[in-house]
């Protein structure tokens, strides 16, 4: 009896794309609580409350839209964009995104903690201070992007990048980052560095990220006396 032919499936590479749809309805004059957009396309003229709880964003596009300072608990968004929107010192606790993509975006302050970021990338974006405790990302990449001071404590990723970024005095405390690529970042004051155990990083960081490990390990460099 003849045996099939195995075959094996691609390696994924990076996050899946939102699946869009070719055309949007316009979004609705206001953002109410517990609405459920799908397939909607948003820009700077729509109403955002302070508070939206329970919103659900299904194969949207936002473009330029101001949620700075909103608090949108419960939100889960799926299959979706964002461009040129401004999050700073949103809150976003324990927030779902699957297959979003952000660009130029700020994210100065934000809080995501808890969230879960999965399929999602990142790029050219401020994220300065933002808060990611407790998050997790699975294929999170984020490219282009300012991190500093960004609080990652006991962030847990899968197969995430986090390249060219700025993370200089982030915090990493207790973080989980095996296998993460770190190629082209920053890390300057970064703490919690021991949390960089099992990641990947080009040979220029060598030396920043050495001194940062032996610093940790209370290793001293003098001359011999």
């Amino acid at each position: 009896m003849a045996r099939r032919a195995r075959t094996s499936r691609p390696t994924k590479a990076g996050p899946d794309r939102p699946d869009l749809p070719t055309s949007f309805d316009q979004a609705p004059a206001a953002l109410d609580p517990g609405a459920f957009w799908d397939g909607v396309e948003a820009g700077p003229g729509t109403e955002v409350p302070e508070h939206v709880p329970d919103l659900r964003l299904h194969e949207c596009r936002l473009s330029g839209l101001d949620l700075a300072g909103r608090t949108l608990s419960g939100l889960h968004c799926r299959d979706t964009e964002f461009h040129r929107c401004d999050l700073s010192g949103a809150v976003l606790d324990d927030a779902v995104f699957t297959r979003v993509t952000f660009t130029d975006c700020r994210f100065t302050g934000a809080v995501l903690d808890g969230a879960g970021l999965n399929d999602v990338r990142i790029s050219g974006c401020r994220a300065d201070l933002a808060r990611l405790r407790m998050a997790t990302g699975t294929f999170l990449h984020v490219e282009d992007t300012s991190l500093r001071g960004a609080d990652l404590y006991r962030f847990t990723a899968r197969d995430c990048a986090f390249l060219r970024c700025d993370l200089g005095e982030a915090s990493l405390e207790d973080a989980r980052l095996a296998g993460t690529d770190l190629h082209g970042s920053t890390v300057d004051g970064l703490r919690g560095p021991l949390a960089l155990r099992g990641c990947r990083i080009g040979p220029e960081q060598l030396v920043p990220v050495g001194a940062l490990l032996l610093a940790a390990l209370g290793v001293e460099i003098t001359d011999r006396r």
